[in-house]
């Protein structure tokens, strides 16, 4: 079977929530200065006390989005986070848990689209529940530090940024790196994409911190100087305005030369429709899949698409290690038969329960096979020489396994060159 592209963490459900929340909040300014790179972050002070654990239980905590915030502009429904994770928890506690311990669930549904109540799900977790680590499922990283960093609290899970990790006081593992754009833009390189093209570049400006580290960075050492640097910058504005300031966009890269338009993060979902409505077809690049996009058939050009890249950890959704967990799953709630596939599959609006089954499944793996070789003392220091020397892990439904290190918590799954196939109307593996 021909194994499907997807980004874990950002599948295409979420993919669909951040185009809703753009689509609903978005204006565009251009902006043709390069930004210096973010510096890193000093590293925090190592935790010493060991909350959530005790001689027979370990309290994990799961974070989850809660997508009714934005159902006004998308409908969105990954399926029932809290019984999923409980199906399989249950199967992993009738096993003997970890090291004896069982593991006792807590849930805490997070805001896409507010701060304050994201902040109120860390919080509880964290400071009312005190549990040991938190399994973190928003798309994006933008809540890890409330996790690492304030409350020193350990982390599975979310786009692994090295300078974040270093600045937090609890230890990160994840099987998403945070590097995507950057990895990304290498595997251009590497394929030909970008050599005697002029590439503009388009970002929304909650990613500006990628384009600045990664992918103006990554471009230099490939050679290349973009001609064009625009920014979407979420301010609040409506769809409308959102196509006029595109348009300026479109207008300035095209009259630089360009034919090539590099999309960064959350562009991929937005940019594309909003350039099928005019004439210009450059050739399109991505540092994500454009699933959010992509899902929505019958309802855009894909000729948007033609000869299209996106950088992408590959994904097979026939690895047995993903079956069973979907098989657990179905047990527990016979009604999901046949229903827990890859949420590229299935038509725009509808249920996806495959998405949080997936989530759930690859983060209490990795969960577990940490804390089990941390032994029976488990404290965050015995957790964090786990993880750094777990070594080579198959992550369930990842078509290359993982490889954790000093130097690897992300488990550097390596980040391919994917085209567009028009026929399937999705992202495979590119040749080379």
């Amino acid at each position: 079977m021909t194994p499907t592209i997807r980004r874990p963490l950002r599948r295409a459900g979420a993919a669909a929530a951040a185009l809703a929340l753009s689509l609903a909040a978005a204006a565009c300014t251009i902006e043709d200065k390069d930004k210096a790179t973010a510096p890193g972050a000093a590293p925090g002070a190592a935790r010493t006390d060991t909350p959530g654990v005790t001689a027979d239980s370990i309290k994990l905590g799961i974070s989850y989005p809660d997508y009714a915030a934005v159902k006004s502009f998308v409908n969105i429904d990954q399926g029932d986070f809290e019984a999923t994770y409980k199906a399989l928890i249950d199967k992993i506690n009738a096993a003997g848990g970890i090291q004896g311990r069982k593991i006792v669930p807590v849930f805490a549904k997070t805001s896409l689209v507010s701060p304050a109540a994201a902040q109120e799900a860390c919080v509880k977790l964290t400071q009312d529940e005190k549990v040991f680590a938190v399994v973190n499922l928003m798309p994006g990283n933008a809540q890890v530090p409330c996790y690492t960093q304030t409350n020193r609290t350990a982390v599975i899970g979310s786009p692994l940024d090295p300078d974040m990790n270093a600045a937090g006081q609890a230890p990160w593992f994840s099987f998403d790196t945070g590097l995507i754009a950057r990895k990304s833009v290498e595997a251009f390189a590497a394929r030909g994409d970008l050599a005697g093209h002029k590439i503009a570049i388009a970002t929304v400006s909650n990613d500006q911190a990628q384009t600045d580290a990664q992918v103006l960075p990554a471009l230099q050492a490939a050679g290349i100087t973009p001609v064009a640097n625009g920014t979407i910058t979420l301010n609040g504005a409506d769809p409308a305005a959102l196509g006029q300031q595109a348009g300026v966009l479109f207008q300035k890269a095209q009259a630089t030369g360009a034919d090539t338009l590099l999309m960064v993060g959350g562009a991929a979902q937005i940019i594309p429709q909003v350039l099928e409505k005019t004439t210009w077809r450059p050739r399109l690049l991505f540092t994500v899949v454009p699933a959010g996009y992509t899902t929505g058939k019958g309802q855009h050009d894909f000729g948007t698409l033609k000869d299209a890249a996106a950088g992408s950890q590959i994904v097979d959704w026939s690895d047995p290690a993903l079956t069973a967990c979907a098989d657990t799953v179905t047990q527990a709630d016979p009604s999901l038969a046949g229903k827990l596939v890859d949420p590229a599959t299935v038509g725009g609006g509808a249920p996806t329960p495959g998405a949080s089954m997936a989530s759930a499944c690859r983060n209490l793996a990795l969960f577990k096979a940490i804390a089990d070789k941390a032994g029976p003392t488990l404290d965050y220091t015995t957790f964090r020489q786990a993880g750094n020397s777990l070594g080579r892990f198959h992550i369930p439904g990842f078509r290359e396994d993982a490889n954790y290190g000093p130097n690897t918590p992300d488990g550097a799954i390596p980040v391919r060159a994917t085209v567009y196939d028009q026929a399937g109307n999705q992202f495979v593996p590119a040749a080379n």
